[in-house]
């Protein structure tokens, strides 16, 4: 959590009912300076005070870290699902040994279905396909293509919501805190596809998630630390061996990418409200 305001408590109130009743709950709290903290259910979640802002991987990692539960369900603070959808991704757990990681349609407050909520792994043109216009179906993200009617295997998915198996997270060693932001998610499903495990997606299971309640006012930041992400991936799984030549031209279009967006996140910051969601 941080500064996610009163979206934290909301998505509790979703897990804590009925069987949720039974989970174990550990919230990392890294600095929040607003009042998202207060309310939350007495004795029914452990909140670990980081005092600062550690980032969203070493957060997770340490949160992952207080628990020996055989599941970890790693939410964003303005993320929730029901304790029935919980119950459907456990049961894909279940119905599928071989797959260590699986979730749901994440979708916005209004229903539609977000950005990233399905996903193909990166790789060279793909990227490409997402920094250029008109990339819809050629690029990483798969919502704009029609969604399968049922379960499915993927290479990646939302990191606003994962079901993973403890022991595959931990294997892998968990979360590369090397990321300053974005990216860590899929650099975490890159480790466990090479480590032979399989990523399924439910289409019947929905994820609501605001999105941004902990960067906003920060589009400056975010889209900063997003390349940063990008070119930590590149070099780690793309850009390596044979192909290590082509560092040169990637570093060359991150940048180009940065500076040519740099004056819209700027804008962005300057005209959105105080308060906005």
């Amino acid at each position: 959590n941080y500064n996610a305001g009163p979206w934290l408590k909301r998505g509790l109130e979703r897990l804590l009912t009925g069987p949720g009743e039974s989970l174990q709950v550990v919230i990392v709290d890294n600095g929040s300076t607003d009042d998202s903290l207060d309310g939350l259910p007495t004795g029914k979640v452990t909140i670990d005070r980081a005092g600062a802002n550690l980032g969203f991987g070493p957060g997770m990692n340490r949160a992952a870290g207080a628990t020996e539960r055989e599941l970890l369900l790693l939410l964003n603070p303005d993320a929730g699902i029901s304790t029935d959808d919980l119950a459907r991704l456990v049961a894909e757990l279940d119905s599928h040994p071989d797959a260590v990681l699986v979730s749901g349609r994440v979708v916005d407050a209004a229903g539609r279905e977000q950005r990233g909520s399905r996903r193909r792994a990166p790789t060279a043109g793909r990227i490409l396909a997402e920094l250029l216009p008109g990339g819809i179906g050629r690029g990483i993200d798969l919502t704009g293509t029609p969604a399968p009617a049922s379960s499915t295997e993927i290479d990646a998915l939302s990191g606003a919501c994962m079901l993973v198996r403890a022991a595959a997270f931990h294997a892998v060693g968990g979360f590369d805190e090397g990321y300053p932001l974005h990216f860590e998610d899929l650099d975490l499903f890159a480790r466990l596809r090479a480590a032979g495990g399989r990523l399924r997606w439910v289409p019947a299971v929905t994820v609501r998630h605001v999105g941004g309640v902990s960067s906003r006012g920060r589009s400056l930041h975010v889209m900063r630390s997003k390349h940063r992400g990008l070119m930590r991936y590149v070099r780690r799984h793309i850009a390596t061996g044979t192909s290590a030549w082509q560092r040169p031209f990637w570093w060359l279009a991150l940048t180009a990418s940065r500076l040519l967006r740099t004056p819209l996140a700027a804008l962005r910051d300057r005209r959105r409200p105080p308060e906005a969601a």
